[in-house]
């Protein structure tokens, strides 16, 4: 909880942690246990915000100073306590049936338990179920995004995964299935868009440039190439060439005639005059002009080929990464074998120009290279759009790996798991509707206990019960009867005579005022819709004398037991107190109590600074008398102290135990011991009164560690010749020899 308000804690918020069923706060008067108490009871500008546990707000209820003046403020009147009355016996009887051990809310609340048990077993199956999803999820997401970084960006951001094993879980099972006209993604087609759209530096890419074919039909030599090209027939020599078949080897030897120094280049006889002549009129002007326009062919064609080339070149390595590599050295392949083969035709044809050769003008390998081409390009194309437009896509496209990783890499798995959750969610669904309908039917008794206690009026019951305490503490002088003039309430009155409050002793008043605290919290009030009481008890013992001292924290102590037990409407006891004796009666484990569920606090004050409160396991309070056994414990194991100090702890303890508490005194303690020792044990006695009193002048006497060895041995044996060693050895927590020196 915390406490906003109140100087004595500072500025700040004070925050209460580590609160049990039963928490003690103890403090010196000033230190703030009035001010926590008015932060429970909503007291002026003070603010309690409490963290009720599992939410199940409980009713406050505070007892202090401001209690006591509220009981008694007007007209001698307590405000009735309000209990099952005479004319609801009916009301009584129902109650009974359903408040009692083994009623009827005792058993809704048992099958609630085992409903909420089961529900639990059930909900720890299911979450069993979905870890196993959820340890082989993340080792194949993982493996995706640490193979594929560029995919990363598509699991994170909004809902996005990251390091969340749960989240991953959450959006794979929220995830519906797939529509008939969905196809899955392919890994391939996700990293090329995660280029795009997930980097935000991506730029477009340039498109391929396809292939245009070779036009022979455009070209005159191609209709050449499948006709035998040779000179005039009209020459006499023509008709032997021709009939020999070596119009090309003639026309190949002409070009030797000028260097055969009047030979025959072909026969190396003499040659005819003539020859020349007839070899130019054989290899005339129509001959040379189909020379030419097959060279032109042939260049044409290599032109093309190597412009094949340069466009190729000319792809940048990004664009190339788009075409499907297999398909593209097929086609290119193809081509490049074709362009080959034509090429050695054109050149044998220019060689040998009366042979026919037949080249390959098919444009099949150009398409096929093309559509490898224009593949990329509509890949290209997508890119280029997707850079475009980023913010669009990147949700389309985080879908998508969203689809690959659940319903291809994860298929399996997620179809095992729904299959297995839904018997799994049908015990997690019938185990809640168990609980809820145990709820309902706890909420129903409540509601029933809260419209039986609105029957309930003040009663005689209650008022004698208070009186027998009232007799059995000694208060005989007043009682307390029904008023007269308040409905619902009483009043105090001595000898049937209305009692001016103001004729009380604060412990009086103090004492009614807590039996009253007392009776309301075992009366049947409107309380929270858990039916639950926080009782803050705020030193109630002020003024009162040790028997009602006793009763009050016998009091106390019921209501404790009562919280720690967790059956009682009383479920959380907190007690604020400045006395050391109450403190402990009240925190005193006893037998057969539960040691369980207690924690201490001390309010440590300050002069300077804000009053602080230290949280205990263990109970850190300890009486006066039990701090003097604590520094004869530190001596006695050898921890170094001021002697002076330690004469006065010794002779503290001595007279309380034995002058003020047994009335025994050193002359009755010294004739229990042997003559021997009786100078040692007056000297004891003798270094008790004058070094408790004063200081010793170093002069006369100068203490020493051996000399407190010697009184500290000797103040044992004080102990052990009274007959009152278990006290000793009980004070010091260890057992000694009883023949020890």
């Amino acid at each position: 909880m915390k406490i906003v308000g109140g100087t004595c804690f500072g500025d700040s918020p004070l925050p209460i942690t580590d609160l049990k069923p039963a928490s003690f706060f103890y403090g010196p008067n000033g230190s703030g246990k009035t001010t926590i108490s008015r932060a429970f009871a909503g007291y002026g500008s003070l603010e309690l915000e409490p963290e009720w546990q599992a939410g199940a707000e409980m009713t406050i209820r505070v007892y202090n100073r401001d209690l006591v003046d509220q009981i008694l403020r007007e007209s001698n009147r307590i405000p009735g306590v309000f209990v099952l009355g005479e004319n609801s016996v009916d009301a009584q009887n129902r109650l009974d049936e359903i408040e009692k051990p083994g009623g009827e809310r005792a058993l809704a609340v048992d099958r609630y338990e085992r409903a909420q048990t089961s529900h639990k077993d059930a909900e720890e199956r299911q979450a069993d179920a979905q870890g196993a999803l959820r340890t082989a999820a993340w080792k194949k997401y993982r493996a995706l995004v640490d193979e594929h970084t560029t995919l990363l960006p598509a699991f994170t951001g909004q809902r996005g995964v990251d390091k969340n094993k749960d989240m991953l879980v959450t959006r794979l099972l929220e995830r519906g299935s797939l529509s008939e006209s969905e196809s899955l993604p392919e890994l391939e087609d996700l990293l090329a868009e995660a280029e795009a759209v997930f980097d935000s530096g991506a730029t477009s890419r340039a498109r391929l440039t396809e292939i245009g074919e070779f036009r022979w039909s455009e070209h005159d030599g191609s209709a050449l190439l499948d006709q035998k090209i040779v000179g005039s027939s009209e020459v006499s020599l023509s008709e032997l060439v021709e009939r020999l078949g070596s119009e090309d080897w003639v026309q190949a030897g002409r070009q030797h005639l000028h260097n055969a120094e009047g030979l025959c280049p072909f026969c190396q006889q003499k040659a005819p005059e003539d020859l020349a002549k007839q070899l130019e009129a054989m290899f005339d002007h129509r001959y040379t002009e189909q020379l030419e326009e097959l060279k032109r062919l042939a260049e044409a064609y290599s032109f093309w080929v190597r412009s094949l080339v340069e466009v190729i070149e000319d792809w940048s390595a990004e664009s190339i990464s788009y075409l499907d590599e297999a398909a593209y050295q097929k086609a290119l392949g193809s081509l490049n074998t074709i362009n080959g083969v034509n090429e050695k035709l054109l050149e044998q044809k220019l060689g040998a120009a009366s042979e026919p050769v037949a080249v390959s003008a098919s444009n099949a390998p150009i398409d096929a290279l093309n559509a490898v081409i224009s593949e990329a390009n509509t890949k290209i194309d997508a890119h280029n759009r997707l850079v475009e437009s980023q913010k669009e896509e990147k949700p389309k496209l985080a879908a998508k790996c969203w689809t690959y990783l659940a319903d291809v890499l994860l298929s399996e798995e997620l179809q095992a798991y729904k299959q297995k959750s839904v018997g799994l969610q049908r015990g997690v669904d019938s185990t809640l509707k168990r609980k809820e309908e145990a709820s309902a039917a706890i909420g129903k008794l409540d509601e029933d206990v809260r419209h039986l206690q609105r029957s309930v009026e003040s009663s005689q019951p209650v008022i004698d019960e208070i009186n027998r305490l009232l007799k059995r503490s000694g208060f005989t002088s007043f009682h307390i009867v029904n008023s007269d003039e308040l409905d619902d309430g009483y009043m105090l009155a001595r000898n049937g005579v209305q009692l001016d409050e103001h004729s009380l002793s604060e412990g009086e008043r103090t004492f009614i005022a807590f039996l009253y605290y007392y009776f309301l919290l075992n009366g049947r009030e409107e309380t929270a819709a858990s039916g639950k009481i926080l009782a803050v008890i705020d030193d109630p013992i002020s003024s009162l004398d040790s028997d009602v001292l006793f009763i009050v924290s016998t009091l106390v102590r019921d209501l404790i037991n009562r919280a720690l037990s967790k059956t009682d409407h009383v479920a959380q006891v907190i007690v604020l107190t400045h006395n050391v004796y109450f403190h402990k009666e009240v925190t005193q484990v006893r037998h057969k109590e539960e040691g369980s569920g207690r924690r201490y606090h001390v309010i440590r004050k300050s002069l300077t600074d804000a009053n602080v409160i230290e949280a205990y396991a263990e109970n850190p309070v300890s009486t006066e008398y039990e701090r003097l056994w604590s520094e004869v414990r530190r001596a006695s194991q050898g921890v170094q102290m001021s002697v002076i100090g330690l004469e006065n702890v010794l002779r503290r303890i001595l007279e309380n135990y034995f002058r003020i508490a047994g009335g025994i005194w050193e002359d009755e303690i010294v004739q229990f011991l042997d003559p021997a020792e009786r100078p040692v044990l007056r000297s004891l006695f003798n270094w008790f009164n004058e070094g408790s009193h004063g200081v010793f002048e170093n002069l006369h006497y100068s203490p020493s560690q051996i000399t407190q060895d010697v009184y500290l041995d000797t103040f044992r044996h004080v102990f052990e010749k009274s007959n009152h060693y278990a006290h000793y050895e009980m004070m010091m927590g260890a057992k000694e020899s009883q023949g020890a020196d």
